[in-house]
C-alpha cells in the first residue's frame, strides 16, 4: 500500500471517523443503531492504529466505505 494513501488514513480518515463519532446526539449513543455505530467507527479506529503491512486489507475496506475518487484526489464521504 502506497505510504501517501497510509498517511492519508491515519491523519484525514481518523480524523473524519472521530468527528462523526463526537457529533453524534446523546440520545442516538443511547439507541441500539447508535450503540452497533459507534462499535461500528470504533472496530475502523483501531484497524487503523494497529495498522500493520499483511493487513492491508482491511485499510482498503475503511477507504472504500469513507472515501471516493474526485478528479484524481481522494475526498472523504459523508457517512
Amino acid at each position: 500500500m502506497p505510504k501517501e494513501l497510509i498517511h492519508l488514513i491515519k491523519t484525514k480518515v481518523k480524523r473524519h471517523w472521530i468527528a462523526v463519532l463526537g457529533s453524534m446526539e446523546e440520545s442516538y449513543k443511547q439507541s441500539k443503531s447508535g450503540t452497533k455505530q459507534r462499535q461500528y467507527i470504533a472496530m475502523m479506529l483501531r484497524k487503523i492504529g494497529n495498522f500493520k503491512q499483511e493487513h492491508e486489507w482491511s485499510l482498503w475496506n475503511i477507504l472504500h466505505k469513507c472515501c471516493w475518487l474526485n478528479q484524481y484526489q481522494i475526498q472523504l464521504r459523508e457517512v
